[in-house]
């Protein structure tokens, strides 16, 4: 394990629809596996320029923004798993914590329970 974070359950937005899969952070890259089609997307922790840490309906997420202006959303981590990782380094990136609400249309309703972690 080491170097490497992985979450199941985590729902990452598209084109604001949810879907679930599997999320890992490591000192290379940031890999997402969508479960449902199993599409696979890596984003190079060189090309990271912020993380923010945000508070969303299914507890907490992340927004990953990227120095070519991509934004990757993914929710449904656990409270007590941002709080470990908040403020930290990873890979060369600081992670800060911020929470704020979201804002937007029937997003309360996308999904019910199913936090991960």
């Amino acid at each position: 394990m080491g170097d490497t974070l992985e979450f199941s359950d985590i729902y990452q937005e598209v084109k604001g629809s949810w879907n679930d899969g599997r999320l890992r952070f490591g000192r290379q890259s940031v890999v997402y596996k969508s479960s449902k089609t199993g599409k696979v997307d890596s984003i190079p922790a060189a090309e990271l320029s912020q993380a923010q840490w945000r508070r969303v309906c299914l507890g907490q997420g992340i927004k990953l923004t990227t120095s070519t202006g991509h934004i990757y959303k993914y929710d449904g981590f656990r409270d007590t798993v941002t709080r470990g990782m908040g403020g930290r380094e990873r890979g060369g990136r600081r992670v800060e914590e911020r929470c704020g609400e979201e804002r937007g249309g029937g997003e309360e309703n996308r999904r019910e329970g199913g936090e991960g972690g």
